[in-house]
């Protein structure tokens, strides 16, 4: 059996990876992927031993926890084992009979193992360990249960998809009179439907494969990261993500291209910015200059446009597959990226939490060097 049981909602999957993941690095086993347990009579029992072999029950507080019964149900058993060790991941009234608990407050820690809020979480989880070591994990009656361990299988959450949307296919007018390099103005036909991410890819999803290749996390700037959209990401960190996200789970992500990028952002409109031709609802759709505190926001704060996609405007400029080009005369008109054989800079796309809201419009583009990076740079997949 684990060492720690760790216990939250669902919805917290990614912030409790980050603590599976720092647990894990102190030595320590945790059970808390119940996926692999069979449904049915044997699945409460399972989790009951689980919990009670644990010498630490740690439990993540969040809005949506504290509203579970599974997660209180098992909150209670670790104080009654006296093995429970809260925690709050947000700022929420704790449960009836847990308010007199000290809980200690991690909604800011981010997967630092050396950040004084963990090295005290730490502390308290060792002071458990040295008082609740389990009992019986030894004995013939434990070792000849015939059930399988489910001791930490951490193989379930390796990555995280993101949330896609379906783009329909169509027809639109590509580019603006603005600027020489947003014309000409020129039809583009897509003739299938393809699958857009619903918000750019997070520092929680963006975790999961720094930690599998053992590459660098980037810098959040101090600003947070979890639903954050991952920032100093350069064109090929992003192409490098899609091609490891598609081998794990065997489905071809990859950056879109900016037609489609363009498409799905009017969302079938042709106004300048794709909730209309008023510069001053820019707040309510977008982070930018005027209201971000100079800094990135979580992901999925501001309206959506009308095909439901967030964060199209403001917030990180998004890299997408093509080469730029200074103009559209050589555009491919069905869709596909322009990717000439020499290719000095690639696209990016909507604008940042920088950037004034006038260059929120749809049609704005923008380039950097491929193996730039930058605090203003993110991205967000496609998939056929």
């Amino acid at each position: 059996m684990a060492d720690i049981f760790l216990s939250y909602a669902r919805v917290d999957l990614a912030k409790a990876e980050l603590f599976v993941t720092a647990l894990e690095q102190q030595g320590w086993t945790v059970f808390w992927d119940i996926s692999s347990i069979l449904s049915g009579q044997g699945f409460r029992r399972e989790i009951t031993n689980n919990i009670d072999a644990a010498a630490c029950v740690l439990v993540l507080w969040s809005a949506a926890s504290v509203e579970s019964d599974f997660v209180i149900d098992e909150a209670e058993r670790g104080k009654r084992n006296g093995t429970l060790v809260p925690v709050s991941i947000a700022p929420v009234p704790l449960p009836l009979g847990f308010g007199s608990i000290h809980t200690d407050d991690l909604s800011q820690w981010q997967g630092d193992v050396k950040a004084p809020s963990f090295l005290k979480l730490k502390r308290a989880i060792t002071h458990k360990l040295s008082l609740h070591r389990p009992q019986g994990i030894s004995t013939p009656a434990v070792a000849a249960t015939p059930q399988p361990t489910p001791v930490a299988p951490r193989p379930t959450l390796v990555y995280i998809e993101p949330e896609l949307v379906r783009i329909p296919a169509g027809r639109f007018k590509m580019g603006s009179k603005k600027y020489e390099d947003e014309q000409p103005i020129h039809p583009v036909t897509l003739a299938q439907p393809f699958y857009l991410g619903k918000y750019p890819v997070t520092f929680a999803e963006y975790a999961l494969y720094v930690q599998a290749t053992q590459s660098q996390l980037p810098d959040d700037k101090g600003w947070g990261m979890g639903k954050r959209p991952v920032i100093n990401v350069s064109w090929q960190d992003a192409t490098d993500y899609a091609a490891w996200l598609s081998a794990q789970t065997g489905k071809a992500y990859r950056l879109p291209s900016e037609a489609e990028w363009e498409y799905a952002c009017r969302a079938g409109t042709d106004s300048r910015y794709y909730w209309g031709a008023n510069e001053q609802q820019a707040t309510d759709y977008a982070w930018f200059s005027g209201n971000s505190g100079g800094k990135t926001h979580p992901v999925g704060e501001k309206r959506p446009n009308a095909w439901g996609l967030y964060d199209m405007a403001g917030n990180v400029w998004e890299w997408v597959q093509d080469a730029y080009a200074d103009n559209y005369k050589l555009a491919p008109i069905d869709g596909t990226a322009f990717e000439p054989a020499n290719c000095a800079a690639r696209v990016v796309r909507g604008g940042s939490w920088f950037i004034l809201p006038y260059y929120l419009r749809s049609a704005n583009r923008s380039r950097y060097l491929p193996l730039q990076r930058s605090i203003y740079l993110g991205f967000r997949l496609a998939q056929d």
